[in-house]
């Protein structure tokens, strides 16, 4: 069997030395044809030179920045990865790698290995051993990070996750207290709580929580307390506008318990606890609707 790998120069990990290593390491009698390119577009052609040229199968890897741009240049190349397929009647295993799939560089080095590893079996199996691809059907299996597994129809506790800003701790430390006891009253498990510096930085933790298939509902907790400016009422309008996104964007309920704008300290110490109680409230009765017209 000969196998072609094309990677390139724009990735950030050498994730073309990890294919072929995974490969040697594990079928040391399969031949190796690698060629590097300039970027993830100039991948099709030369994998389809690769397969015109005897390779039983090729693999396309390529890294994609972050930004709008990369994500159109990944696109172009998958439409030209799957052209070269049709043209040639081979498989091209495509493994691209998103920059915006990791919160960190750690975390992206990890994506990069388990998916070129587990695409490294792939492209082998797929020619040789067709029946192992078979017997992984509808097994959620995945490639980048832990396989899903397949959904099990079963009941199990709702689950809430909770996002409290640690800015005016007189007021969100009793913010959580309650938000806990209400979901301990409620019959629901509160899975994870993510402290943050200040309210304006709860959407982006709400949105790393909205991904984690497990979490049935998030509910926000901070206090914006009125100052001199505007600058409270700025922040909590821009702060809803990006959880009604998020929500919308996971299809995932989002209690807000975000107090201001134009709240005193005064009136702000009286209404904590209520504000906790209903974004916990707000976001578990939500998830309890939709769970309705499954």
């Amino acid at each position: 069997m000969k196998v072609g790998i094309v990677d390139t120069m724009f990735s950030r990990v050498d994730i073309g030395t990890m294919a072929v290593d995974e490969i040697k390491k594990n079928y040391p009698d399969v031949e190796i044809v690698k060629k590097t390119v300039p970027g993830i577009k100039d991948l099709p052609v030369e994998c389809k030179r690769l397969l015109d040229d005897g390779c039983d199968v090729a693999m396309a890897l390529g890294m994609a920045g972050g930004a709008t741009v990369d994500s159109v240049c990944a696109h172009e190349a998958s439409l030209g990865i799957q052209h070269a397929k049709l043209m040639t009647n081979k498989h091209i295993i495509e493994v691209f790698v998103h920059e915006n799939e990791a919160w960190s560089e750690k975390e992206f080095q990890s994506i990069c290995e388990n998916r070129v590893k587990k695409h490294a079996h792939n492209a082998i199996d797929i020619i040789l051993h067709p029946e192992k691809i078979a017997e992984q059907a509808g097994m959620g299996v995945r490639q980048g990070k832990e396989d899903e597994g397949r959904i099990e129809v079963k009941e199990r506790k709702m689950r809430i996750a909770l996002v409290v800003s640690s800015f005016n701790s007189e007021l969100t430390d009793e913010m959580l207290r309650v938000a806990k006891k209400t979901a301990e009253d409620m019959g629901v498990e509160v899975d994870t709580v993510v402290p943050v510096k200040g309210s304006f930085e709860i959407p982006l933790a709400a949105k790393k929580l909205a991904m984690n298939k497990m979490i049935d509902c998030i509910a926000t907790l901070g206090a914006v307390v009125k100052g001199e400016t505007a600058h409270d009422e700025v922040i909590v309008k821009t702060i809803a506008n990006r959880l009604s996104e998020i929500s919308l964007e996971f299809r995932k309920p989002i209690g807000f318990g975000i107090m201001g704008h134009d709240v005193d300290w005064d009136e702000a110490e009286e209404r904590a606890g209520e504000y906790a109680k209903r974004s916990v409230e707000a976001a578990v009765e939500l998830s309890e609707v939709l769970k309705k017209y499954d």
